[in-house]
């Protein structure tokens, strides 16, 4: 029976496979940029609704990230057990329209829901993402395809500016045939082409069958049966978990505050600065994002189940040299080119715990899995990594001092490294315990 199954999975082209590769890459990439827009649009939207910084925050911070967190698990128990291709649909659909839908936002209000339709269809992504990339390519083959998909986290973080900027160029000279303000356009035009990959998926993508053996075909795919789960595994899962979240504490800080840096402490104005660290860095995170997959699945070969945790491993290492020391290097080329090295790390954690997840995870619990991680990293990076960055550039030194984000990053880096390579080398031990769920 487990044949029978394995084949069916198999029974897709490979041309198919890599469309839904393609279709969910581009997603993913709509995704940001869906996401991120109204960081572009602040002013305009300010002006036009009467809308306050803190209110701003609210509505391209915490009040998207903090939904789109605690969403993920949930929406994740449904991927788990129904049709993934449906609540994927459903999801771009949502996120699309409301992204729409916020081009006639009247005020905070209905910008605010708006961003939490935005939140929750873009919080259905990833999940269903890597369980349909496990079940369309054996253990063997999952890494090139997994990397694709990350890939655009290395690109659309600074790329969805570019993005979003070019839309509104656009929408300027149609603001009279339209009688609506460049922002509200820009806002319509970036919702569209979601809309249009969700028809190509539906069109052009086959559910795949769910690769699980004769014996696991029965299994329960509930809260509860997750969380025994976990428990029977939690020696493994809690560091591999909380290790994604540690890095991005670092991770996210370096896009965030390192533009600032170079302008406060090097001399940079706001447009060089963002040119010079985007360019020098967004090649490394690329080149990361398909070096530590290949790295693994290399390790992997050789010793079953620990080819992810030994390749973060690996980066751990790299991360306690490079971390504390390349925010307060002095000399500008070489804090650019210490930094160049730090983001290729972090790509590590990008791309290598879904991987993991989808060789040593059973087929009924990946969608929940990849949830959980994206709910430490985006509490722990996302809710702590900024303001910690600040505070602890704050110890012992005087308010508004100009090194005091470099030193705020330093001490993040020296607080995180140390702490990723004690979970990663407790994973690494911990799985040789890993039991096979597949082939």
């Amino acid at each position: 029976m487990s044949s029978l199954v394995a084949s069916r999975a198999e029974g897709q082209g490979p041309w198919r496979k890599w469309v839904a590769v393609i279709l969910l890459t581009l997603l993913f990439a709509t995704s940001f940029v869906d996401r991120f827009i109204l960081s572009l649009l602040a002013d305009p939207i300010s002006r036009d609704l009467g809308l306050g910084d803190v209110q701003l925050g609210l509505l391209m911070g915490a009040g998207f990230s903090i939904l789109y967190s605690l969403a993920g698990l949930p929406l994740a128990h449904w991927i788990d057990r129904y049709q993934r291709k449906r609540l994927l649909l459903a999801g771009v659909v949502l996120w699309s329209c409301t992204t729409i839908a916020s081009g006639f936002a009247t005020g905070f209000t209905s910008l605010l829901i708006c961003r939490a339709g935005v939140a929750i269809g873009e919080a259905v992504l990833t999940p269903a993402a890597v369980s349909l990339i496990a079940d369309y390519f054996v253990r063997e083959k999952r890494a090139t395809p997994m990397a694709v998909y990350s890939s655009v986290g290395a690109i659309m973080g600074t790329g969805s500016f570019v993005v979003g900027a070019l839309v509104l160029k656009i929408a300027g000279p149609l603001q009279e045939t339209f009688s609506m303000a460049p922002w509200r356009l820009t806002l319509v035009f970036v919702g569209l082409p979601g809309l249009l990959l969700a028809l190509c998926f539906l069109l052009l993508v086959r559910e795949p069958v769910r690769r699980v053996s004769a014996d696991k075909e029965g299994a329960q795919t509930g809260i509860g049966d997750f969380g025994r789960y976990l428990r029977s595994k939690w020696a493994f899962y809690v560091p591999f978990l909380l290790s994604g979240g540690l890095l991005t504490i670092f991770g996210l800080g370096m896009p965030t505050w390192m533009p600032t840096i170079l302008v406060r402490e090097h001399g940079f104005d706001p447009s060089e600065a963002g040119f010079a660290f985007g360019f020098r860095t967004a090649p490394a995170g690329l080149f990361g994002i398909f070096f530590w997959p290949w790295l693994a699945m290399k390790i992997e070969k050789r010793h079953r189940n620990s080819g992810p945790p030994a390749a973060l491993l690996i980066a751990a290492c790299a991360a306690f040299i490079v971390f504390p020391i390349a925010p307060r290097i002095e000399d500008t080329s070489l804090l650019l080119a210490w930094m160049t090295v730090a983001v290729m790390i972090s790509g590590a954690w990008a791309v290598l715990p879904v991987i993991g997840f989808q060789i040593f995870s059973p087929s009924r619990f990946r969608g929940k899995l990849a949830a959980l991680n994206l709910l430490s990293m985006n509490l722990l990076g996302f809710g702590l990594g900024p303001s910690l960055i600040v505070y602890l550039g704050t110890l012992g030194g005087a308010d508004g001092a100009a090194s005091e984000l470099s030193l705020g990053l330093s001490r993040a880096g020296l607080l995180v490294a140390p702490l990723l390579l004690v979970t990663m080398i407790i994973c690494l031990i911990q799985s040789r315990h890993l039991v096979d769920v597949e082939d």
